[in-house]
């Protein structure tokens, strides 16, 4: 198992978009997370938004660590 943490930001229009990603620290502050994950591209999934750009361009709600559980090689 790894650490990850679940991102919810928001886009400029107000919906949320999560965002999962694996990390080796076992806390995370609001400041490293974007500093961290902030220029990553993403979009808005909500229907007619059509939003996207930078992370850093979004206000980050909420980081909700969880554990990254690898699946098993065949």
């Amino acid at each position: 198992m790894n650490n990850a943490y679940r991102f919810v930001l928001e886009c400029p229009n107000g919906h949320n978009i999560n965002l999962q990603r694996k990390c080796s620290k076992d806390s995370l502050s609001e400041t490293e997370a974007m500093k961290i994950f902030g220029h990553e591209d993403i979009s808005c999934q909500e229907a007619k938004c059509g939003w996207h750009g930078k992370a850093l361009k979004t206000r980050l709600l909420r980081i909700l660590p969880f554990n990254w559980i690898l699946s098993p090689s065949t």
